[in-house]
């Protein structure tokens, strides 16, 4: 039996201006993914293809071994979603959006919502609709969770949250991954999350997958070689991503290889050093991200 909690097969929305896809993209049990990418580069759009909340106009999502769109009211039983759902239920109070909630999930624990609840200090009196940005993801990712999912979907869940409940989100992300049978796809900002939860990391630009790698890969493989000099086949070489002087340096996506290479070319090694996740992923998709680490 297939240990893959979720599988897209060439999944394509497109719009006037924009297509996602086709996305081939795979969730093992037990493992935990980062969406990245530069605003605009589809992340939200795949989720809602996901949650079957679009349609897509080619392609297939099965969840739990099963085609979504056809057994959709018990997939979504077993999964978490926080991704801005809640607006048009703005007039109703944190305490009476819980409630209607609830009641699309058999396994909510409202004993664990309470604990939540004064976790994140929330007042459960006070309208959704007034509450700010950061008190409105936190009422997203509470109620993401209260049902005991097997498969957490969140949109940048801490995006406009304060510090200390940054914090609380990752160490709950961190608990609910301890088990080792269930699955999270984050889209995240902060490479904080990345570094402390996830175990892959998935990048999309302009709609497509341009990367999908473990996490470790960019620690164990990745790096920047001072040479004494570079040359055109170097340069041209498919594991050189970045090449600049003063002094004169190369950036690698694969450290051992490029050494052998070198050396193969007579070309001197000053210095090597591994490269962090932040340069790693600066590399792949732009500042954008880094720049959001705290």
């Amino acid at each position: 039996m297939t240990s893959s909690l979720l599988t897209t097969t060439a999944l394509t929305k497109k719009y006037k201006k924009f297509t996602l896809g086709p996305i081939d993209f795979k969730v093992e049990t037990g493992t935990a993914i980062a969406i990245v990418g530069a605003n605009g580069s589809g992340k939200s759009t795949f989720f809602r293809l996901l949650m079957n909340l679009i349609q897509p106009n080619s392609g297939s999502v099965h969840v739990f071994n099963h085609i979504f769109g056809e057994n959709e009211a018990e997939i979504k039983k077993q999964i978490g979603y926080a991704g801005e759902l809640l607006e048009p239920f703005g007039h109703l109070t944190i305490r009476e959006l819980a409630s209607f909630v609830s009641f699309w999930y058999p396994n909510w624990d409202p004993k664990y919502f309470r604990y939540l609840i004064k976790r994140y200090q929330i007042d459960e009196s006070k309208k959704y609709a007034k509450c700010s940005k950061g008190m409105k993801k936190k009422v997203e990712f509470i109620l993401s969770l209260t049902h005991h999912p097997n498969l957490l979907i969140l949109d940048e869940p801490s995006a406009g949250v304060d510090i200390i409940s940054q914090k609380k989100m990752k160490e709950d992300l961190i608990q609910f991954m301890e088990s080792g049978n269930r699955s999270l796809i984050l889209a995240t900002h902060s490479i904080d999350e990345v570094k402390s939860i996830c175990d892959w990391i998935t990048v999309f630009h302009e709609g497509e997958i341009i990367q999908a790698f473990d996490k470790d890969e960019i620690f164990e493989k990745w790096g920047r070689i001072w040479v004494s000099q570079v040359t055109d086949k170097i340069r041209e070489h498919p594991n050189v991503i970045e090449v600049s002087s003063t002094p004169l340096q190369i950036v690698t996506n694969d450290l051992r290889k490029l050494e052998n290479d070198l050396k193969n070319e007579h070309i001197q090694i000053t210095h090597v050093q591994k490269l962090t996740l932040e340069e790693g992923l600066e590399y792949l998709i732009g500042k954008e991200l880094t720049a959001k680490a705290d």
